[in-house]
């Protein structure tokens, strides 16, 4: 009979190996090339919606800081406001105390006489 004799090297194991090796790596090469073809293919859509949005940012930041400004001005009248009411009381602090006082006998004159 015929004896078939097979003889395997290790130079030519390793050269089998990286062969398989570089048929897989081309072949993922290849999809990963796809992939990227497929994305760029719509970076221009992106990049316009990426201007819109930027666009919509300005607005909203110009407004939120018109907004801002706004609030300061009546945040400043206020304290102005506050403050000139104080300084009013402080000056006339002893009217108010007579204001009051007489406020007072008159709401207790009155209870005196809706007794009788």
């Amino acid at each position: 009979m015929n004896d078939v004799a097979f003889t395997i090297t290790l130079g030519g194991l390793l050269n089998t190996i990286l062969i398989i090796v570089a048929i897989v790596a081309i072949i993922f090469l290849i999809i990963l090339l796809a992939k990227v073809a497929k994305s760029l293919s719509t970076l221009p859509q992106t990049m316009a919606h990426v201007e819109k949005v930027m666009g919509d940012i300005e607005a909203i930041t110009g407004v939120a800081k018109d907004g801002a400004e706004g609030a300061k001005a009546v945040v400043t009248k206020a304290s102005a406001a506050l403050t000139g009411i104080k300084q009013a009381t402080d000056e006339n602090r002893g009217q108010v105390r007579a204001a009051a006082s007489l406020v007072n006998a008159v709401t207790g004159l009155v209870s005196l006489l809706k007794k009788k």
